[in-house]
């Protein structure tokens, strides 16, 4: 045995050393690769095994599989550009639940969590390697780890790995960690009763050998598979045991369309599995198309047209050149040139003395004309190059075209110039600053102008050639798109003399954001051969407000107080209770705001039951601890209809990045309270830190005036940390929960390009974790979702989904409305940069 796993070793290393010859992922003349195929776990991988290829970063997954007597549900996540993480339900079909006077004939059900990180990134000449954790958070019925490796061989793809427990008992060998440690050489056996627990029983016990094959077919779209399993199914949980004619699985994976895969094998020699994926990219998922109202047109003013490349004088030779754009900018810049013509940009890279553009399709006029306009286009773009550029078109991935231009001989012939942080001065000359405020039938259409692209105007300053709007964002989720909005709706409204736009968006009272955007940046920016969105950006001051409304030249008349109100479906649910697998609730929510004054609101909400299934609850609370959330049953079947809410809160800022918020009422559903929150946050700045305090009074279980007896003081200290180039925000909790407990929580999110967040959580008190219950801890998983992505108008809304093993009451918090950290990350400025490409949208 021991010379079995010695060759297993020496395998995997042949596997790591191969030198295929593998598709340049970055080569514009190779086909595209499809995102990666799951498994029936949920995991990117082959049938039953995983593979160490990491689906593109922020690929999402929600599928099933069934392959008697197993039925999977999974949702699963590209976390990070080398995270994958998987949430699942197995249904075990020839299992019950529990005794039939109280389940039914409902099948058992397990939940788990599935962890894989890639340790090395393949290429041609180095495989992918990566290691994973299942079922580690759950029963652990299921419970593996493996290592992988992986590599490709032209349209093959080759895995082979090595697994333990679960993934472990086919011709299983001694565990080559042993030599390590004894500890590793045995594995402890059972799952945890209830789940909710996380394992720490890692790679122990004996090993087993695992690995496969996928070729992708000549048709577009289908792959045909074959692996080892290491599983011999004769030590499956639950005493479940099952046959296995041969440890090969064989089946094909078909992807009829972007988002679907369908899959079928024989796995076992003798059961047959079917799988249904849904797919989508949470960085590219854009929802559909807006029919928000399009803003005024903007006519050029004559300083924009002196602007213009065309009448431009020629930069001197020896003329100092500031630093290009970051590739990032560029890239988007020869995207938006290419598409004028019809093309879609493939490829962009700068070297030491070349810049190579590849663009695919049909021109709709001269090729050559094309290829001229995209290299002068680079040219302005990088103005610190100087050395040759070389646009290919491609038609049927093949070179249709090549042509090639020096950057200095595009500069002359076009006239361009550099680009500096100041405006772009005009040769001819700029409308007369008159200094007087535009009439009131101006300023009335501004203000309603700015009303139909959903803005609140508060006030206006006056100071040409200098305009400041002090406006409410109401409508638009990305900051960028806003601006945007805003300054062309100005533009286009306020005489030419205003040259210089700045907007500063108020939230709740606060002045949060100061954005400042030349008139002639958005002229050229609009026009097909003149500026772009990145040369705006590059003159875009983004600071923190310095003026305020109050002392604005012209504010704008304001009623107080202001009324808004919303009607919406609602559904709440829990999973995976024994009664029933789904308890759920179809209801009706009715949210309302007043106004009162600035930085002062009095909100509610109700929520009017139209279905649920809460009578089915049978399971009471066995806390020992106080009550604060396990009475889940008595608040959910009691309070079908209820006063979600009724909370008045004031907000300001106390000082130079330094908020307050003081709040009281009905809070949640089961709390009610007062309280005051302070946060300082430096504008443009990563971190943050926070204090909430809190008294909180246990509502009825009917959620409407009255309160039970329990109260408790409530209170955290919380750091925070955003990490932009991934959009990762990391937030550490420390202070005293609702029972009284006291500890820290800790969560990690990531915001995709598409405004979707998944996180994290999990919380550790000085609650023993038999004092706590089964979980033993406070843990969960959610989503956020903008209803911007599902609306065809645009809002600021969103969904939430928050997944918690179990409801249990240590380590539990205030479910807070409007934090504090909220309001002032939607306005600050580290975060434009990545969709200022919205500006112009």
């Amino acid at each position: 045995m021991f010379r079995f796993g010695r060759t297993a070793t020496a395998a995997i290393a042949l596997l790591a050393m191969a030198a295929p010859v593998a598709a340049q992922e970055n080569n514009p003349f190779l086909p595209w690769r499809p995102p990666e195929t799951v498994n029936d776990f949920g995991g990117t991988g082959l049938i039953q095994t995983p593979v160490a290829r990491a689906a593109p970063d922020g690929q999402a997954y929600a599928g099933f599989t069934y392959v008697w007597p197993y039925s999977r549900y999974f949702i699963t996540v590209q976390g990070l550009p080398w995270l994958e993480a998987t949430l699942r339900y197995t249904s075990v079909a020839n299992r019950f639940y529990g005794p039939e006077d109280f389940s039914g004939f409902q099948s058992y059900k397990d939940r788990g969590i599935d962890v894989k990180v890639r340790l090395v990134e393949g290429n041609a000449t180095w495989p992918n390697v990566a290691v994973g954790l299942r079922d580690i958070a759950g029963t652990g019925l299921f419970g593996s780890e493996y290592i992988v490796a992986d590599q490709s061989l032209g349209d093959f793809d080759l895995s082979l790995g090595m697994g333990w427990g679960n993934m472990g008992t086919q011709n299983k060998f001694s565990n080559p960690l042993g030599l390590i440690s004894k500890k590793f050489k045995t594995r402890p056996t059972g799952f945890t009763e209830g789940g909710g627990a996380l394992s720490t029983d890692f790679f122990r016990g004996p090993v087993s050998l695992f690995g496969g094959v996928a070729w992708q077919t000549p048709l577009e779209g289908l792959r045909l598979k074959l692996e080892y399993d290491p599983n011999d199914y004769q030590s499956e949980p639950l005493d479940n045991d099952l046959k296995q004619s041969i440890p090969l699985n064989i089946g094909f994976d078909y992807k009829p369309w972007d988002w679907l895969q369908v899959g079928a094998a024989l796995e076992r020699g003798n059961r047959a599995m079917l799988r249904f994926a849904t797919t989508t990219n949470f960085h590219k998922a854009k929802g559909p198309g807006k029919i928000d109202a399009p803003p005024p047109p903007l006519m050029p003013t004559a300083a924009a047209a002196a602007a213009a490349p065309s009448a431009a004088p020629a930069a001197a030779p020896d003329a100092p050149r500031s630093a290009s754009a970051p590739a990032d900018d560029v890239r988007t810049g020869l995207g938006r040139q290419a598409a004028l013509d019809g093309l879609a940009l493939q490829h962009f890279a700068r070297m030491a003395g070349e810049i190579h553009i590849t663009v695919a399709g049909t021109p709709a006029r001269d090729s050559v004309a094309v290829s001229y306009d995209l290299a002068r286009r680079a040219a302005e773009l990088a103005p610190d190059f100087t050395g040759r550029i070389q646009v290919t078109r491609v038609e049927y991935n093949l070179p249709w075209m090549v042509t090639s231009f020096e950057a200095d001989s595009l500069r002359r012939d076009a006239g361009l110039r550099v680009t500096s942080r100041a405006p772009v001065p005009a040769i001819y000359p700029v409308p007369p600053v008159t200094g007087q405020a535009p009439d009131e039938t101006v300023r009335k259409e501004l203000s309603a102008q700015l009303q139909k692209q959903g803005f609140f105007l508060s006030a206006v300053d006056y100071k040409a050639p200098k305009v400041t709007l002090f406006l409410g964002n109401g409508r638009y989720r990305q900051v960028p798109k806003a601006i945007g909005r805003a300054a062309r709706t100005a533009a286009a409204v306020l005489p030419p003399e205003y040259q210089e736009i700045e907007i500063i968006f108020v939230d709740n009272g606060m002045e949060m954001l100061s954005a400042t955007i030349f008139r002639v940046d958005l002229e050229r920016a609009l026009s097909p051969y003149g500026g772009s969105i990145e040369e705006a950006w590059m003159r875009t001051s983004i600071e923190r407000p310095s003026a305020k409304a109050e002392d604005a030249s012209h504010p704008e008349d304001v009623e107080y107080p202001g009324v808004g109100w919303n009607i919406r479906p609602a559904l709440r649910q829990t999973l995976g209770r024994p009664e029933s697998f789904i308890l759920y609730q179809a209801w009706v929510r009715l949210n309302g705001t007043l106004v009162l004054a600035p930085g002062l609101n009095l909100a509610g909400g109700l929520g009017i039951d139209v279905s649920n299934n809460f009578d089915k609850m049978r399971i009471p609370s066995d806390s020992l601890l106080p009550r604060v959330r396990s009475d889940i049953k008595e608040y959910l079947q009691q309070g079908t209809t209820a006063m979600t809410y009724l909370q008045a809160d004031y907000t300001r800022e106390i000082g130079t990045d330094t908020y307050a918020r003081v709040y009281g009422g009905y809070l949640e559903e089961m709390f009610g309270g007062m309280g005051s929150e302070v946060l300082y946050k430096p504008f443009g700045k990563e971190w943050a830190i926070g204090l909430d305090v809190a008294w909180a009074k246990q509502r009825d279980y009917d959620q409407w005036f009255k309160f039970r007896p329990y109260d408790v003081v409530t209170g955290h200290l919380t750091g925070y940390y955003h990490y932009e180039p991934l959009g990762v925000d990391a937030n550490v909790k420390v202070g005293r929960y609702l029972a009284g407990d006291e500890g820290a929580t800790f969560e990690l999110s990531r915001t995709f390009d598409s405004g979707v967040t998944v996180g994290a959580f999990a919380t550790f008190t000085n609650v023993s974790p038999e004092k706590f219950g089964e979980g033993r801890f406070d843990k969960g998983i959610y989503f956020i979702i903008p209803l911007d992505n599902l609306y065809v108008k645009s809002t600021r809304g969103s969904l939430g989904w928050l997944w918690r093993p179990l409801t249990r009451d240590g380590g539990q918090t205030l479910s807070a409305r409007r934090p504090l950290i909220g309001q002032v990350n939607a306005a600050d400025g580290a975060a434009l940069r990545r969709n200022w490409n919205l500006l112009l949208d």
